[in-house]
């Protein structure tokens, strides 16, 4: 149901997931050119175990959101996964971070971290925070309803 505020903020977390395969995470800076590193595979340098678990988790956010939003008549169910996606947000965000993703080199003279991608990412951990709510709301909404009847 597109009319329902958690739905909206689904879809976002779906956006955002998204634009996180063309937003560069990372940039490489070797002595004659600087890399982009994105949250897809490479091709120019090898990717360590983290860039690759990260693609994972990005991946897997984006069907969990998609899951989430088709699974509206379950709302226990769609409170648990978008706790869950929340989870895997602060995971990739900790990941982008910490972890370099690729595997150094000699002619690789830094790895630079680019903090909008840190920002899409606590975008996207409140907007599973505030879809988990909606949908709390409406649990308590159909209760009392219950109550009256």
């Amino acid at each position: 149901m597109i009319q329902r505020k958690q739905t909206l903020f689904l879809i976002e977390l779906i956006f955002l997931g998204l634009s996180f395969l063309f937003v560069p995470c990372q940039t490489i800076l070797t002595k004659t050119s600087a890399t982009n590193i994105y949250l897809m595979p490479l091709v120019d340098f090898q990717s360590t175990t983290g860039h690759l678990a990260a693609i994972i988790l990005n991946f897997i956010g984006l069907v969990l959101a998609t899951f989430t939003i088709f699974s509206f008549k379950k709302r226990e169910l769609q409170v648990k996964l978008c706790y869950a996606q929340l989870v895997l947000w602060l995971i990739i965000i900790a990941m982008i971070l910490f972890c370099p993703f690729v595997v150094r080199i000699e002619s690789i003279l830094e790895i630079q971290v680019h903090y909008f991608v840190i920002a899409i990412g606590l975008f996207a951990v409140i907007a599973a925070y505030l879809a988990a709510h909606f949908i709390k709301k409406d649990i308590e909404l159909l209760k009392s309803a219950d109550r009256i009847r």
